[in-house]
């Protein structure tokens, strides 16, 4: 197994890992890991769908972030 094959399935199972918790933070959080992943994945391989995907949902995390940083701070997110 190549290395990039390593990293994209190590990218796989971080993406499922972040949908099995009820909290957002979460999965948030570990879901923003895997995005980053998968960034390296693609630039890795050359894969320009993949690279742009993951960079637009790691934005959408750090809008998400930036938007509930109270939330998060004084833990009174659900």
């Amino acid at each position: 197994m190549e290395v990039n094959d390593i990293i994209g399935w190590i990218a796989t199972a971080v993406t499922m890992l972040s949908f099995l918790s009820h909290k957002m933070l979460f999965l948030r959080v570990v879901n923003f890991i895997a995005c980053a992943i998968w960034v390296v994945y693609g630039v890795l391989t050359g894969m320009n769908p993949v690279i742009v995907t993951n960079t637009v949902i790691g934005c959408i995390h750090i809008y998400w972030f930036y938007k509930n940083f109270d939330k998060i701070k004084t833990k009174t997110l659900h």
